[in-house]
């Protein structure tokens, strides 16, 4: 489940995987999406330099995001920070779903690896039409490529307003149009999140129709897949 924030992707994760569990198919959530640990360091001290730099106030996400993007039009920065990103973020996804994916259960991640390529796209300064091409960057052959991909939209100022953590609106409306153009390039469904929480929760199973078939016709036990 991949998305704006606000979007309800963890409630449906969450939803999906009980009625896979009551329709006796082995599920679990896992929350996927890259946390910085080495690279936290780095971004910390990008951070304090940014500021001292530009005179920004902590909170002041355009003027962050701005300085990033100034910063990120150099080469050689640009690599060494998808080469530090993407290699971080697959050893914590092959991490998450080791002992998962081996004893043949269901992984239903929120948030995946398409999060945080467009994270990237927005500090590179790259159009939503570029996508490709980060998304053809050797590293990201590391992540499991999912069975199913679906993507759930919401207007950005409903998706802040229903965040807790003062994510602004801005921050969302940034990436709205990325999502849409990576969904079109991976050929994956966009699910209004701004319907009733039954109704999203209804399209996606009928989604995973397929592939839940799939899996009742495989052998029990073994690796069998991902859901993201």
């Amino acid at each position: 489940m991949s998305g704006l924030d606000g979007s309800g992707k963890s409630t449906q994760t969450a939803l999906l995987a009980e009625r896979l569990r009551a329709a006796g198919i082995p599920a679990t959530e896992v929350w996927n999406r890259w946390k910085p640990t080495v690279s936290a360091v780095f971004i910390r001290l990008a951070k304090r330099y940014l500021k001292a730099r530009e005179t920004l106030k902590e909170g002041d996400y355009r003027g962050f995001t701005e300085a990033k993007r100034r910063e990120m039009k150099s080469g050689w920065r640009r690599s060494l920070w998808q080469l530090l990103v993407w290699s971080e973020y697959a050893a914590q996804v092959r991490a998450r779903l080791f002992m998962r994916r081996a004893t043949g259960t269901a992984v239903l991640c929120d948030r995946y690896v398409y999060d945080t390529l467009i994270d990237v796209a927005v500090n590179f300064s790259v159009a939503p039409e570029n996508l490709k091409d980060l998304m053809d960057h050797r590293l990201l052959s590391l992540f499991p490529k999912p069975a199913v991909v679906i993507f759930i939209d919401i207007d950005p100022e409903t998706g802040a307003a229903r965040k807790s953590d003062g994510t602004p609106a801005a921050y969302l409306a940034d990436r709205r149009g990325y999502y849409t153009s990576l969904a079109q390039a991976l050929e994956a469904p966009i699910i209004d999140g701004s319907l009733p929480i039954e109704s999203v929760a209804e399209s996606i199973w009928d989604l995973t129709s397929e592939w839940r078939g799939s899996r009742s016709a495989a052998p029990r036990g073994g690796k069998r897949g991902t859901i993201a």
